[in-house]
């Protein structure tokens, strides 16, 4: 399961974080490098295994609606995750995959025909939902969710979440904890500058991404189950 895998990856920042937790919580100025790389490294490494997580997330459950022979009717899935499932998926096919060298017509006809293959046997290819621009932001997530038919993601998970958080919460507190932890692994990544990261905000964060990907893999495992009823042939 996809939480499970993100457990285990969030255990590499854990390591960190445990090596930093060694030094005092207002170290000597000899010592700060240390303390400030430490930080760092786990705050770009809790948010790689959060990315991974999404990935893993829609893959692992948008594959669900496939069988053979078909469980559910295309055409009873939501609007959004049927244009997603066609359009996305053939422009993902003629654009080619990023990065690669692989990037003249004649080297993607194959792939291409395979996409067509599965489009007209009104089977969805799970990759084509599993894209997150390698930021892995509330933006991102909202987008995500609403692409399969989940318009309010946050909305839907915040009575569990204050649960789980035991405290209440603003409306927009779980998009806003979300985006500042992705924009501080983005100031590290980009700048090496780890001053804003303090014990407790680091804490907060490994907290806050371990309640928020076990209720989004809840919300999405329901959610597919849904569709398999009220989809079903």
């Amino acid at each position: 399961m996809a939480f499970e895998q993100f457990k285990g990856s969030l255990d590499l920042a854990s390591a960190l974080k445990r090596l930093e937790r060694d030094y005092p919580p207002n170290p000597k100025l000899e010592q700060q490098p240390y303390v400030k790389g430490l930080r760092g490294g786990a705050a770009v490494l809790m948010v790689a295994a959060f990315e991974f997580f999404l990935r893993k997330l829609f893959e692992e459950n948008i594959s669900k609606l496939n069988a053979i022979p078909a469980l559910i009717e295309f055409s009873k899935l939501p609007e959004q995750l049927r244009v997603k499932a066609v359009f996305h998926t053939l422009q993902m096919a003629m654009d080619g995959p990023k990065y690669s060298e692989k990037t003249a017509k004649i080297d993607r006809i194959e792939q291409i025909l395979q996409v067509c293959k599965l489009i007209i046997s009104e089977q969805v290819h799970p990759e084509t939902f599993s894209e997150t621009g390698s930021n892995p932001n509330s933006e991102t997530v909202k987008v995500k969710f609403k692409e399969i038919g989940v318009p309010d993601i946050f909305g839907k998970i915040k009575s569990a979440f204050v649960i789980k958080w035991g405290a209440p919460v603003a409306d927009s507190f779980i998009k806003d904890k979300l985006d500042e932890i992705v924009r501080t692994r983005h100031v590290v990544a980009h700048t090496a500058d780890t001053l804003n990261i303090t014990r407790k905000s680091q804490n907060d964060a490994f907290r806050f991404l371990k309640i928020l990907a076990e209720l989004l893999e809840k919300e999405m495992e329901n959610h597919i189950k849904a569709l398999l009823v009220s989809a079903k042939k």
